[in-house]
């Protein structure tokens, strides 16, 4: 379930690449002579150790590629010997780490044109990640100095998002330049809170299993008996007398269950060691076991602690979508070959989003071994500047609906400019002779 845990992620590393692949270690790479430069945009020099860095991020792009389609990442054989869009795996790496360059170009311009400039903080983080990147055997194996990885930094281009330096880069300047709240393209806080409250829902959630400890679907009596309690559950959730009261019932009742199921899980110890006593003697036994049973919960059943918290049973859940969703926001898109799992994931979140009453606890069939009590509650009674309104949130909410446009206007106002490619450099720097470790 995709869950609105954390909008915000801090990142230790300035790596940008979506992922390691394999291994090939063909020696360090010298650059030099007329290759010192890899090619030209609009007339602006990318030097080669700008250009192989983009092909090490286009590498991994085509690694995320594969492991979409297979959900195993691929070995570098196995990238080399692909094809994508009917291109081969080489050409296709090159022209996308072209397609960064002109990206890289178009933010250098764009930022320029409208006047931006980094702050002495943004320098300073800049210079602070420089020096510890530069000597990282990834960077200067393969040919990327220092004047090379801060212009990257700089930049921003194919960074991470959840990296707080990325914050202090000229792409996101940009962005909050065109995106940000009232800004040219943007929206108002009000419309921003709209799309909060359209996309994403504040719920309390108890997951039961009607399967008995094999995994076995229960039957007869003992399916009677959980399917009474989920619905005495329910009702004394909602017999409580206000929205509030309401929330903390449904904590009582989670620690109601868990409570159940350890005692259960103790009679299923006690019968099999009664069983095993008798297996052993031939004769009826009374045993009294001694077995300590721990049991675990998901996520969404913790068992009831002391703490300051008062939303620490909630969950945040975010609206599922078919449009791409940044580095780090999974999407979900229905197709002819849905699993099962899949799509009782989805019917869920469309019962979130659709028909679900606040402040009404209701029993959902999630599939054929599992019940929730769901309750879902008002989320904007915590849109507050030090809980789900702060200026982090606010700032996550704005690249979550607005990166990908951000993206493909700098996209095409790199497409405007005219690429000039160093053959030499483009044969010497191919890929595959990268240390891709």
């Amino acid at each position: 379930m995709k869950k609105f845990s954390k909008l915000v992620a801090g990142a230790a590393a300035f790596t940008l690449a979506a992922a390691s692949v394999g291994c090939s270690a063909p020696g360090a790479i010298t650059i030099g002579g007329s290759t010192r430069n890899a090619l030209s945009v609009d007339d602006y020099n990318i030097r080669a150790g700008i250009f192989i860095y983009y092909e090490m991020v286009s590498v991994s792009d085509a690694a995320q590629k594969m492991y979409a389609q297979s959900n195993t990442y691929p070995e570098i054989s196995d990238i080399k010997k692909a094809t994508f869009e009917g291109t081969s795996s080489e050409d296709w790496i090159q022209d996308k780490a072209t397609e960064y360059c002109s990206k890289f170009v178009a933010v250098e311009r764009e930022f320029d044109k409208v006047g931006l400039e980094l702050s002495a903080d943004d320098t300073k983080s800049i210079k602070s990640a420089v020096r510890e990147s530069k000597n990282e055997d990834y960077y200067s194996d393969n040919g990327i100095g220092e004047a090379s990885l801060k212009d990257i930094i700089t930049n921003g281009v194919g960074g991470n998002w959840d990296n707080p330096l990325f914050e202090s880069s000229k792409y996101y300047k940009l962005f909050k330049h065109y995106y940000g709240i009232g800004c040219e393209f943007g929206c108002s806080e009000d419309e921003l809170k709209d799309y909060f409250t359209d996309n994403y829902a504040r719920v309390k959630y108890l997951s039961i299993s009607l399967t008995d400890s094999d995994g076995n679907k229960l039957e007869g009596d003992d399916l009677r008996e959980l399917n009474n309690l989920i619905d005495d559950y329910v009702k004394e959730i909602n017999s409580a007398g206000s929205n509030d009261a309401k929330m903390k019932k449904f904590d009582e009742v989670k620690e109601k269950y868990n409570e159940y199921k350890e005692k259960k899980s103790e009679e299923a110890a006690e019968e099999a060691a009664k069983a095993a006593a008798e297996t052993a003697t031939g004769t009826t036994t009374t045993t009294t076991s001694t077995t300590t049973t721990t049991t675990t919960t998901t996520s969404d059943e913790t068992a009831t602690t002391t703490t300051t918290d008062p939303y620490a049973n909630e969950n945040i859940i975010v609206k599922n979508t078919t449009t791409t969703a940044p580095v780090g926001e999974a999407t979900v898109v229905t197709t002819t070959e849905e699993s099962e799992s899949a799509k009782a994931e989805r019917e869920f979140n469309e019962k979130l989003f659709s028909d679900l009453t606040e402040y009404k606890a209701e029993r959902y069939d999630y599939d054929d071994k599992t019940v929730y009590v769901v309750l879902k509650a008002d989320i904007k009674e915590r849109m507050t500047d030090d809980d789900l309104w702060s200026d982090d949130v606010k700032d996550s909410l704005i690249r979550i609906r607005y990166s990908q446009d951000f993206d493909d206007m700098i996209k095409s106002l790199a497409d405007t400019y005219k690429v000039s490619k160093i053959k030499k450099a483009y044969k010497r720097y191919a890929p595959f002779d990268l240390d891709l470790d």
